[in-house]
């Protein structure tokens, strides 16, 4: 009976630890069942969540990319235009190469060049549509003086004119955008023209001929008078014995602000615009043409002033301005200031501050790169500066209609000369 009663326990013993196992077991497989379910709520819900960046981060990279595509457009920019393109009415200062140099005159990118021939050709629609018979036919009878007409195109501001059909060759004037040529011969993709007076070679490339360079001329011509006497004296008042401001010179061209019966004012430099009799001026209609002249024997300093000086043609006339940029404009003296500053030449701001400068040259020993001062509207007192560039030329911010331009340097009578180069 005592045995039966100890194989009883070790049964109900056994039994005991195999349900305890079990319960363990159980639990386990529970909880790992619980964790599978968590895992994969939280891998699921993660897999739909997006990746966020801190806007720090966000905004860094940006700036990364914009700079990475800024520099990229830089570099094809460098690439497929001119450092000329870069440098108008901007950049500063530049050493180049003679081939460099040649670009930097003279070319433009392709598509801008398309686009301003396609705008030259609408203007000079709407105005034929619009101008008077009379109109039409002056300027259809100035462009009867070319028998074979160019007009130059796709440079930015000017285009050298050589000696020979070559690079090599020296330069013997400039040519400016829009000027009309007479186009004497064509090989080997150069042009020998003939404009201003001068003749010389250009790059072939540079010439619009035909029906497009007839309609771009009828739409750049200008109206001015052109002085027909030796001389002839500019009064403040239309009208006889009325006080002299100032005496024009033969052959010279200005712009015309108003015009009677009997008399034309005309206009030479801002502040400084005269009557004159209707019989000792021509009126009508003009082509700019090439400017000849020559820095052969001029120090090389010299000639990269002037050169400089060119690159900012057609600038802004801004009365008291003194910001040779594209957004800002100069007046005459604000030009020379901020030009010679460039090559280490500390200028005032005023003309007539300006003429006390240096050292006083005359028409004899005057070279290109020294200025010359005019007297203004008020008689005796300096109120014009301008760059004597050579063959009795000037380059200059003239006034608001004509921006810097180049002008006979005899457009009025010559106050004082100055050499300010030092040299």
């Amino acid at each position: 009976m005592a045995k039966r009663k100890d194989s009883l326990k070790k049964k109900r013993k056994g039994s005991g630890n195999g349900l305890l196992i079990a319960a363990v077991l159980l639990t386990i497989l529970f909880l790992a069942g619980v964790m599978s379910l968590g895992a994969l709520y939280y891998l699921e819900k993660n897999k739909e969540k997006p990746q966020t960046i801190p806007p720090k981060i966000t905004e860094a990279a940006a700036v990364v990319t914009q700079t990475e595509e800024q520099t990229k457009e830089s570099d094809h920019k460098n690439t497929s235009e001119d450092s000329q393109g870069e440098s108008v009415l901007e950049k500063q200062s530049e050493e180049t190469s003679e081939s460099e140099s040649e670009l930097e005159m003279s070319s433009e990118s392709e598509s801008q060049t398309k686009e301003d021939e396609s705008e030259s050709e609408e203007e000079s629609t709407e105005e034929e549509s619009t101008e008077s018979e009379e109109v039409r036919e002056a300027k259809e009878a100035v462009l009867e003086k070319y028998k074979n007409l160019g007009m130059i195109t796709g440079v930015r501001n000017y285009l050298n004119m050589r000696k020979g059909p070559s690079t090599d060759y020296e330069i013997c004037g400039v040519i400016f955008k829009n000027c009309a040529v007479e186009i004497l011969e064509e090989k080997d993709g150069w042009m020998k023209i003939e404009s201003g007076g001068a003749t010389g070679y250009v790059s072939a490339e540079y010439v619009t001929t035909g029906e497009k360079a007839r309609k771009l001329a009828l739409s750049s011509m200008k109206y001015m008078a052109e002085i027909l006497t030796d001389s002839v004296d500019a009064l403040y008042e239309p009208k006889e014995g009325a006080d002299v401001i100032t005496t024009f010179l033969k052959g010279e061209r200005y712009d015309i602000n108003g015009e009677t019966k009997d008399w034309v004012e005309i206009e030479a430099v801002t502040e400084l615009s005269g009557y004159v009799k209707r019989e000792t001026v021509y009126t009508g209609y003009f082509l700019d043409e090439a400017i000849y002249f020559s820095l052969d024997g001029v120090s090389e300093t010299r000639q990269d002033l002037i050169r400089k000086a060119f690159e900012y043609y057609g600038g802004t006339y801004v009365w008291g301005g003194k910001q040779l940029t594209a957004e800002g404009g100069v007046d005459c003296s604000g030009y020379t200031m901020c030009l010679y500053k460039l090559f280490g030449v500390q200028l005032p701001e005023f003309s007539g501050a300006q003429a006390e400068v240096g050292m006083t040259v005359d028409e004899d020993t005057i070279r290109p790169g020294d200025l010359i001062f005019y007297v203004g509207r008020y008689p005796g007192v300096i109120g014009h500066v301008a760059i004597y560039i050579g063959n009795g030329k000037i380059i200059h911010a003239a006034s608001e209609s004509k921006g810097i331009c180049v002008s006979s340097w005899k457009y009025g009578p010559p106050v004082i000369m100055k050499n300010v180069m030092g040299d």
